[in-house]
C-alpha cells in the first residue's frame, strides 16, 4: 500500500500539480495580465472572464450538438409513442397488455438513457467551465490584489452590508455575471437564430 501511496504522490506532485500550476500561469498571463495592461480593473477582469466562459459553454453546445440531439431525441419518442397507440387495434387483451407492456419498457429505457445523456451534457457544458474558471479565478485573485475586510478578500467592498455582505467576492460577481452572460445568450439565439 506504501508503494501505491508513494506512486500516487509522485504522479500528483510530480504532474498533476505542476501540469496545472502551468495551466494557471498560462491563464493569468493570457487574462488577467493582459487585463491589467489595458487598465481594467478586477470587477472588469470577472465580467468579461465570465464572457468568454458563457461563449466557451455556448461553443461545447454546438461542439457536442446539444439541440440536435434533443430535436432527434424529441422525433425518435413521438415516433414510438405513436407505434406504441397502434397496438391497441389488437383485440386480444393479454397479447395486448404484453405489448403495451414491452413497449412501454423500451419507451422508458430510451427516455432514461436521454436523460442521463443529458444531464452529462449539461455537466460538461455549463458546469465543469463554471467551476473550473472559479477556482484558477480563487487562486489568481489573491489577498495581495483584491482589498480585505475582516480577513476576507473582495472585489469591492460595500460601504451600506446589504444583506449582511461586507462586500462583493470574485465567485459571487463571477457567478452573477456567467449566469447573466447564458441568459442573455439564450435569449439572443431565440430571436436572432429561431
Amino acid at each position: 500500500m506504501q508503494a501505491l501511496n508513494t506512486l500516487l504522490d509522485s504522479l500528483f506532485y510530480g504532474f498533476i500539480e505542476p501540469l496545472f500550476l502551468f495551466i494557471r500561469e498560462s491563464f493569468d498571463l493570457l487574462f488577467l495580465k493582459t487585463l491589467s495592461f489595458l487598465q481594467i480593473p478586477p470587477t472588469g477582469q470577472v465580467v468579461i472572464i465570465a464572457f468568454f466562459t458563457a461563449l466557451l459553454a455556448f461553443g461545447l453546445r454546438k461542439w457536442l450538438h446539444v439541440e440536435e440531439k434533443s430535436k432527434k431525441f424529441r422525433k425518435d419518442f413521438v415516433r414510438e409513442k405513436k407505434k406504441r397507440d397502434t397496438i391497441g387495434i389488437v383485440k386480444e387483451k393479454k397479447i395486448r397488455d404484453a405489448m403495451y407492456e414491452s413497449a412501454d419498457q423500451s419507451i422508458d429505457e430510451d427516455f432514461n438513457t436521454y436523460l442521463a445523456q443529458h444531464y452529462f451534457q449539461y455537466v460538461l457544458v455549463y458546469l465543469l467551465p463554471l467551476f473550473l474558471v472559479m477556482a484558477w479565478l480563487n487562486s489568481s485573485f489573491g489577498e495581495n490584489v483584491l482589498p480585505m475586510a475582516e480577513g476576507q478578500a473582495y472585489l469591492f467592498l460595500l460601504a451600506s452590508k446589504p444583506l449582511g455582505m461586507q462586500g462583493v467576492s470574485v465567485t459571487l460577481l463571477f457567478l452573477l455575471s456567467y449566469i447573466l452572460f447564458l441568459i442573455l445568450g439564450f435569449q439572443l439565439k431565440k430571436r436572432i437564430f429561431e
